[in-house]
């Protein structure tokens, strides 16, 4: 008797066990299942780019080692939409120029020098403060909220629904902001460079921005 319970408890395990495996060997092949279609995926989004992406020269061991480090198809689309993005070139002084976008801006000069941290202000829009020298993070965010309300706002009042006709406001907008920074003789070459790389990181955030919409 104590034979027969011993012999059912054995197989009860016996059985919990190749259940147990089973589960786990089909968790294993539909992970699997899984990552063979991702990068099926991606290499199929590599081989329709691959044109573009070497014109630019883009390196394509890279792009390789990113699918290895298990980049999602959606998320490659944007960082090949990156790489490969053309630089526009508008007439901005041209008023006849039919591609120019008109838009003000307001880059003006201001005399303050940021020396104190801005003050938050939701739904109050002010003028882009000119930079007189770095910025601390905290000023930083102020700057970029500022731009970003600044290019939201332009957005809203020209009524852009096609998402290139926004790229297209946002290529004017730092091509505006970089040629007023060029054009102040007040600041060193050091400050003008500091100022340029601020709008190609606003650039870089409101592409990936308008590309999450």
């Amino acid at each position: 008797m104590l034979f027969q319970s011993f012999e059912l408890w054995a197989m009860s395990g016996m059985i919990l066990l190749l259940l147990a495996l089973y589960i786990w060997m089909r968790l294993n092949q539909r992970k699997q299942k899984f990552e063979h279609e991702r990068k099926l995926k991606c290499k199929e989004l590599i081989l329709d780019k691959r044109i573009p992406l070497a014109t630019v020269g883009v390196d394509f061991d890279r792009l390789a080692l990113l699918v290895k480090q298990k980049i999602r198809p959606e998320q490659l689309v944007t960082v090949i939409e990156l790489l490969t993005a053309g630089r526009i070139k508008y007439q901005i002084d041209n008023p006849e120029d039919p591609e120019s976008l008109e838009v003000e801006l307001n880059f003006e000069k201001e005399e303050e020098t940021l020396k104190a941290a801005p003050q938050s202000s939701e739904g109050k829009e002010s003028a882009i403060p000119a930079v007189f020298e770095k910025l601390t993070p905290e000023q930083e965010k102020a700057w970029f909220r500022l731009a970003h309300n600044r290019f939201r706002k332009a957005l809203a009042e020209k009524e852009l629904k096609e998402k290139q006709a926004k790229f297209r406001l946002l290529i004017k907008m730092v091509e505006l902001g970089k040629k007023a920074v060029e054009s102040d003789m007040d600041k060193s070459g050091t400050r003008k460079a500091y100022e340029i790389s601020l709008w190609d990181r606003f650039y870089e955030d409101e592409y990936l921005a308008l590309n999450t919409e």
